[in-house]
């Protein structure tokens, strides 16, 4: 595939089968498709991406998303991280911002992909992400669900599975909201490309975290508020409340 023609916004869905927690988590079709094709949909929907596709090495995937009458970019096996595997087809498209939505966020909104295009596309961004509060308890110590912390600035502090930050005391204006973080980054094709070099201290591996690599390379990541309120997939239990979350929906729209 040639780059061709610039693009402004290109969407990238990095899919693998290979899921530990949950095997074969991409091709689950309780919902009526593939998962991964819920995080296509929604990416589709969004007003400023010009282009959404499908990154994998797997021939069901493919298969899978020919069918919806997605794009596919064939990528390597051993590609480590979404956001490499998203480098490797990026790097054959020709475009100013790439998306990297993670197949197992099917409810990302499309206003909120929106707000990371358009931050990129102004230049007050290399990097960005997003994030919402925090507020069960149970959820709160759920190392599935992965912490944020960020400055004033609004930029990335560190990521975590684990609760930060510590609230050893509570400040005087109340404690400290506890913000999750949701699996899309956005980044300038440039700083996407540079991703599959960067070297590692190990945290991100310690932690399961391939965005500690970023921040710890000088890589700045803003972190926008989500207006929407996705749940990432990690186990049969997350896959089954997403299930019920779509048949709700799904009974509110009939007349």
């Amino acid at each position: 595939m040639s780059a061709g023609r610039e693009i402004a916004a290109l969407a990238i869905v990095p899919v693998r089968v290979g899921s530990q927690r949950l095997p074969g988590k991409a091709l689950l079709t309780e919902s009526g498709q593939e998962l991964f094709l819920h995080t296509c949909d929604q990416a589709r929907k969004a007003r400023n991406i010009d282009r959404v596709c499908v990154a994998t090495d797997d021939d069901q995937v493919q298969a899978a998303a020919e069918r919806a009458g997605y794009d596919v970019v064939r990528t390597s096996a051993a590609c480590r991280t979404g956001s490499e595997r998203c480098a490797e087809a990026a790097a054959q498209i020709a475009c100013r911002a790439v998306l990297d939505i993670q197949g197992d966020w099917p409810e990302v909104a499309p206003t909120d992909l929106e707000a990371l295009v358009d931050q990129l596309l102004r230049g007050a961004a290399v990097t960005n992400t997003l994030c919402a509060p925090l507020h069960d308890e149970e959820t709160l110590h759920n190392p599935n669900v992965v912490k944020v912390v960020r400055g004033l600035s609004g930029k990335a502090l560190y990521f975590s599975r684990a609760v930060i930050p510590f609230r050893r005391e509570a400040p005087p204006d109340g404690p400290l909201p506890i913000l999750r973080h949701i699996g899309v980054y956005g980044f300038t094709r440039d700083a996407l490309l540079r991703i599959p070099s960067l070297p590692s201290s190990g945290l991100a591996e310690t932690e399961s975290l391939e965005q500690l690599r970023f921040l710890e390379n000088d890589l700045p990541m803003h972190v926008l508020d989500a207006q929407g309120d996705p749940w990432g997939i990690e186990t049969r239990s997350d896959y089954d409340a997403f299930l019920q979350r779509l048949r709700a929906g799904r009974q509110q729209q009939q007349p």
